[in-house]
This record gives C-alpha cells, structure tokens and sequence, in this order.
C-alpha cells in the first residue's frame, strides 16, 4: 500500500535471476537505506549488512578566501576516516586544519585560492574501502600574502591579480562586480581608480583610464599597466571581487624610488654636489639603500631619516643609487655628475675656433681692400702721367 522507500530507486534484473542472480540495484542512495538487507529464496534466506558515507560541508555551495569550511563524513562511526587534499597530500592537525570526532570532521580554516579542488575522504571499514571524493570552489586570488614592487621613477609597473577560478564559472552563480582601489601611505582609506562587471556572454574589454590600463590576459587573469611611474604613484593598489555573500581582495604595494642632485648645473673646480636618494617608504630592516660611484671605489650607505640615502662628493663620472633586499637588487637609479671645466673648455675650444675664422675673415677683408686702394692709386698714377706727357707735347709744338 503506498509507495515504498524504494519507489524508483530500486531495481531486479529478471534475466539474472533465471541465472541465480538475485542482486537487488539501489540508486540515488540515502542515509535512511542503510541497515540490513535480507533475500530469501525458497527456505535459504542471505543478509546483507549496508553501510551508507556521505561527506557534506558547512557552509556548502562555493566559499570565499579567508573563510572557513568544515567537511564531515555522515556514515558508522566505527568506520577509520583519512582526509587528503586537493595535491592528494594526507592531511594532519595543523593550525590551518583541524581534525575533529576521531577524524570524521575536517575543519579548514581561513581558505586559500590555493585550497580549491577535489578533496578525498578515504574509508576503511571491516568489510571494504572506499573514497568519496569533495570538490571544493574557493573565490580567491592566489599568491594572497602582501606583494610588494619596486620602481624608479618614469619606469613602468605592471599589477597582475591572478584568481582561483574564471569569471565564467563564478557568473553562473550570481551577478559579478569588481574594481581597482588606490590609497597612499598618507591615506587610510582606498579611492576607486576603474569598476567593472562581468556578462554572462563576456569579460570585461580592455579599458584606458587617466594614465592607467587594464586587460584580461586570460579567463581568471587581470593585469593593470601603469607606465612613467611618478613618486606620487606609490601606495597600495587593491583589486576587488565582489559577490552577494561578501567580496575579496588583494593588494599590492608599490615602492617608488627618486633621486635629485644639488646644484643640478655642472660642478665649478672647487664645488661638491649633494646626491640624495629617497624610496616613498621607510627601508626594510632587511634592505640597504646606497649610492655609489660606478667603476671606482666610493660608496655611501648612511640613512638620512627612515627612507633616504645623501652623498657630499666632487667625484665626477656616473653615480647609482640601489636598493637591496636580501642582497637582491630591486631597483636602481643611475645619476652622471660632470665637472663644469668639462663643459667650459668644450666652449672655449668651440669659441677660439669662432674666433679665429672671424680673424680670417677679417684679414681677407683688409687684404682685399688693401689691393683695391694700391689698384686705385697706380690707376690715379697712371692718368696723371699720362696727362703730364700730352701737355709736354702739346708745348713742343708751339715752340716750332
């Protein structure tokens, strides 16, 4: 009367069953169908005894960076229980991950990007084992752990927020937001730069804001390009993933470094230039900031302060401001200090041959007028002795 537990769950192959073959199919099974299974054929009765394991989660459905998620494994509790994660790694109590109920309940504190993925409970019982496999979705960024870049001034930075999942997936659960959110050291709160939102049908197209660019390299990867980085630049740059359950970040941090020089004109025969280094915070413990002459010997590592490094020399030739962070050398700037003898004897040089040309231009002038006036003279000369003679002549005739 009324339909069974079993009503469209269970099955009999007829065919078998001319064979001996009484198996009995149960789908789609249930906690509730666990217990004892008993097939009598004529006066022979056989017993089954059938366990039923289920993993389920709390909270279930897709979770979020930093969150928390606990699996438990629903089934005898005489049962021994091994969890494994996502790298098939067996798991062990450790701060992030706590085993509780003899192993039965996994808890996974504050999730990573990284954590997404097929999760495996592995079960030994008296009579069998079996692994029921849990597929964990983290929204996320990985590599979650503050990152911080150096640059010089008028360089170019690139910012590449990398997620755990593509956008398409998460989109087919709910409506996708996100942004790019700026703050300096000054600032405690961030400024939005540029917003988006992700389609059903697409992602967000490449977009130019103010000075700064955004693409999608791939389905789950942002990259943010901002070229001739100013000292003003330098702050946190944070992108934003947002969702009905919450949103998530990741920050990075960019460090500007900027050198000036004083006096900036050439150096007079006597004179120092004062070269100074600043980074747009204060030097790592683990980091020297110093300026040094390039292929000599000088080298000054005094701090001015918390963020800036200053050098007095008369030393000409090219200088280099570095930073180095666990003797690596994350960025550096080049600085040519040129003694102004230098330049002045390139312009006398420049103005002695101005000079002389003039001179020679002179001295054909006057060559030039010179041998005019002597051709004028002999010409007057010549007229006058020409007419000295006609007069001569003209007398002579007379006195005959």
């Amino acid at each position: 009367k009324g339909r069974t537990p079993f009503f469209n769950r269970s099955e009999l192959n007829k065919q078998e069953m001319s064979k001996g073959n009484f198996s009995l199919i149960l789908s789609q099974l249930r906690h509730s169908d666990a217990g004892k299974y008993v097939c009598g054929v004529g006066s022979r009765t056989f017993m089954v005894q059938l366990q039923v394991f289920e993993v389920t989660s709390s909270p279930s459905g897709y979770l979020l960076q930093r969150e928390n998620l606990t699996l438990t494994i629903q089934g005898p509790s005489s049962a021994s229980v091994t969890w494994y994660d996502n790298r098939k790694d067996k798991v062990t109590a450790t701060q992030s991950r706590e085993l509780k109920n003899g192993g039965h309940s996994l808890q996974i504190h504050n999730l990573r990007a990284e954590d997404s993925g097929t999760w495996t409970c592995h079960i030994t019982s008296l009579s069998a084992k079996l692994d029921i496999p849990y597929k964990v979705l983290v929204i996320g960024f990985h590599h979650l752990n503050q990152e911080t870049l150096y640059k010089a001034v008028n360089s170019t930075v690139s910012f590449s927020y990398s997620l755990s999942t593509d956008l398409q997936k998460i989109r087919k659960l709910e409506y996708i937001t996100g942004g790019l959110e700026w703050k300096s050291m000054a600032d405690n709160k961030y400024r939005e730069k540029f917003n988006f939102s992700v389609t059903s049908k697409e992602l967000p197209l490449f977009k130019q804001i103010a000075n700064m660019q955004f693409t999608w390299k791939l389905i789950n990867h942002l990259e943010v390009k901002l070229p001739k980085v100013q000292f003003k630049d330098a702050g946190w740059y944070q992108c934003q993933l947002r969702v009905s359950r919450g949103r998530v970040e990741k920050a990075i941090h960019l460090v500007v470094m900027t050198v000036s020089a004083d006096p900036v004109e050439p150096l007079s025969k006597w004179a120092n230039v004062t070269l100074l280094c600043k980074l747009s915070v204060p030097v790592p413990h683990n980091a020297q900031l110093f300026w040094e002459h390039v292929n000599g010997t000088e080298k000054e590592i005094n701090m001015l302060g918390y963020n800036e490094v200053m050098v007095k020399t008369k030393t000409v030739g090219l200088w280099r401001c570095s930073l180095n962070v666990e003797n690596n050398v994350m960025t550096s700037i080049d600085y040519t200090v040129v003694k102004a003898a230098e330049r002045n004897s390139c312009v006398w040089s420049w103005a002695g041959v101005g000079a002389g040309i003039v001179l020679l231009l002179l001295a054909s002038l006057c060559t030039y007028i010179y041998i005019a006036q002597q051709q004028r003279r002999q010409r007057a000369e010549k007229m006058a002795q020409a007419r000295r003679d006609l007069f001569e002549r003209r007398t002579c005739q007379c006195q005959r």
